[in-house]
């Protein structure tokens, strides 16, 4: 289930990386994506939704959106302000959002921006700048033209508000994780992580996972004004084992239904810091380390923040995450009103 979910989030980043192409209506399909593939796209407004059935694990489907501007900085991290939701068929919805400025990088939990430490972010910056400036998805390893197969040409549509022509084809599994191995050992290793141990797909978990893949559909739509893509859509069915449904909960099978839309493309995206953040610590600290994937600093035993002076240590700062901790207990997950009240004990004064 992990390696399904790690698909979808690798096709989301792979429209963020992606290109734009076209040509006139007598370009061949092969050609078509092969200019489609070839030019960055630099800034958009970017729009993800994604449902995710898993039957006989869950009654209702998962539902995923992410939606908000980008825009590539040479040799530094990207720029992007990112809302997250993350919702099922209960009609609970959990809200979240990452943001950079290239510079520095923040993490929104419950409308409270949280910032990572400077010196975490200027030591990933610096080992993007050894070398790394222009480094495209291809040079680390993916090429997502390679995952394309059998490209059918189905005329003119209009998608994410331009003119576009449609390609559909199907998607190639055992391709696209042999361009998600060389992805990890080399985006590791342009990060200056290249030490650190990394997960890696065997050729029997490629083809463990070729072969629970049913009929994946993928369709591309290329801007015939603008030479971009403008929305990336597909349908992954898969079906588990039944030995090996034991050990995943009693996962027979499922579905990821997905679309990406990029709008006003190559436009002049704005990206600004919040006003007013705190230090991811202070909210790594008030959920018990339960965030620490994230990657942010954590605090030392004299309440001090490791990113060399984002937090005080103040007493009054330690009430208010008591009190923070104390709604959290008494709220429930699904009364956002409280959950949101919760949050409002954190804002800055």
């Amino acid at each position: 289930m992990r390696r399904l979910a790690f698909l979808l989030l690798l096709l989301a980043a792979w429209v963020l990386g992606s290109c734009g192409g076209g040509g006139d209506d007598r370009e061949s399909v092969e050609n078509l994506l092969d200019r489609a593939f070839s030019t960055p796209i630099r800034s958009a407004d970017l729009k993800l939704q994604a449902e995710i059935e898993l039957n006989g694990l869950l009654a209702d489907p998962i539902k995923l959106e992410a939606e908000g501007p980008f825009r590539t900085n040479p040799g530094t991290l990207p720029s992007a302000d990112i809302e997250l939701r993350v919702g099922s068929g209960g009609g609970q919805t959990i809200s979240s959002g990452v943001l950079s400025t290239g510079d520095r990088v923040f993490v929104k939990f419950q409308d409270v921006y949280y910032e990572q430490p400077r010196a975490q972010v200027r030591k990933t910056n610096e080992s993007f700048g050894r070398g790394n400036e222009g480094r495209s998805l291809r040079q680390l390893g993916l090429d997502p033209r390679t995952w394309i197969a059998d490209a059918k040409d189905k005329g003119d549509t209009r998608a994410a508000g331009a003119d576009t022509r449609h390609v559909s084809g199907t998607l190639d599994i055992e391709q696209l994780m042999r361009n998600v191995n060389r992805f990890v050992g080399k985006s590791a290793s342009a990060l200056g992580s290249a030490r650190q141990s990394t997960p890696r797909l065997t050729r029997a978990d490629i083809r463990e996972l070729a072969d629970a893949v049913k009929d994946p559909s993928f369709d591309v739509y290329v801007g015939k004004n603008d030479n971009t893509i403008r929305r990336v859509s597909g349908r992954i069915e898969f079906n588990i084992p039944d030995a090996d449904r034991a050990g995943l909960g009693g996962l027979t099978g499922g579905s990821i239904v997905f679309w990406v839309e990029l709008r006003n493309v190559n436009g002049n995206q704005q990206i600004e810091a919040p006003a007013h953040p705190r230090p991811l610590s202070k909210l790594t600290d008030s959920l018990g380390g339960a965030l620490g994937a994230l990657g942010g600093g954590t605090a030392t035993p004299d309440g001090s923040s490791r990113d060399g002076g984002a937090g005080d240590g103040d007493s009054a700062d330690s009430d208010e995450l008591k009190r923070y901790e104390d709604c959290l207990d008494k709220a429930k997950p699904q009364d956002t009103e409280q959950l949101q009240r919760c949050a409002d004990l954190l804002q800055a004064p």
